[in-house]
């Protein structure tokens, strides 16, 4: 009897694995420059646009953050959506982050169900659909609308009780909580293109798999853990590093790509090594099982 073939670890999957598939789709690298050069050159034009919050020098003072952030940051952060530039901004720049998510998404899905020709990428942007658009806006709207209104519960619970006995802690308290949401929040960004982009499954099917996220131990607790890693890693060689070359090259039109050049590697690397871990998370639902068989059965 011939023994099964063992399934490969997941950290073989999220390293050899997904720098294997990113050498052998060597396009979806142009790709992603492409796109992190006009994201770069989109914030660049238009840096004004969502500058409307200034904060004060607060650095070595803690109740001086926290007397800024209780009594001033939410009239401030009202003035600031009340503006009538801001909404119309704040909706290009979603559609444009719709762009560069879902592209990315559909064209490793066409490398992992074995339909990725030689104009891979034009084939992945002909293939979006606009149902699809408008589900991961929704999964995002009502994503950023709970984030939303989490931060804004947690931030009159702390003011609350910094008005009774004042001090610094609950400012740090509230920034702590952000902080240990933010893994979550940004899985559920990532996530909703990959469901998004999924060839089968009704519009309510794919919400519940999204929603699943949430509330179902075996995908929070791993995504929460994987995505602590990938901000790090991010923060490290996608934000730091550029960031240095942009403060140092004079230039704006040599920088902006020399900055995406470095990044694009470990940026698109990383979008590769998160696919995967989707796809692992995932590989037990219907949806994402039947989507991906062929890939899995490769395993």
């Amino acid at each position: 009897m011939s023994e099964k073939k063992a399934r490969p670890g997941v950290l073989w999957i999220l390293t050899a694995d997904s720098a294997r598939d990113l050498f052998r789709y060597k396009s979806f690298l142009l790709l992603i420059f492409a796109l992190a050069l006009a994201d770069r050159v989109l914030h660049g034009i238009f840096p004004q646009g969502l500058s409307g919050i200034e904060l004060p020098d607060l650095t070595g003072s803690g109740a001086a953050a926290a007397q800024y952030a209780f009594t001033k940051l939410g009239p401030q952060a009202m003035e600031f959506f009340w503006n009538w530039k801001t909404p119309a901004l704040l909706a290009g720049l979603f559609l444009f982050k719709q762009l560069i998510s879902l592209w990315p998404s559909a064209d490793m899905r066409r490398m992992h169900i074995r339909q990725r020709g030689v104009f891979g990428i034009i084939g992945s942007l002909a293939s979006l659909r606009w149902h699809q658009v408008l589900w991961d806006a929704i999964a995002v709207g009502s994503l950023a609308a709970g984030a939303f209104v989490v931060a804004v519960a947690g931030f009159a619970l702390f003011r609350g009780l910094w008005l009774v006995w004042p001090g610094a802690v609950w400012l740090y308290v509230w920034l702590a909580c952000l902080g240990l949401a933010a893994p979550l929040f940004m899985a559920g960004l990532s996530y909703s293109s990959k469901l998004a982009v999924l060839s089968q499954g009704s519009f309510g099917q794919k919400l519940k798999l999204f929603y699943l996220l949430f509330y179902d131990a075996g995908l929070l607790f791993p995504s929460w853990l994987f995505f602590v890693c990938r901000i790090v890693l991010e923060a490290v060689f996608v934000a730091a590093i550029p960031a240095a070359i942009i403060l140092q090259v004079p230039h704006f039109w040599l920088r902006v790509p020399l900055a995406c050049l470095l990044a694009t590697p470990a940026y698109s690397y990383l979008k590769m090594a998160t696919f995967k871990f989707f796809l692992h998370c995932y590989r037990n639902h219907g949806l994402v099982a039947r989507e991906y068989e062929q890939y899995f059965s490769g395993q």
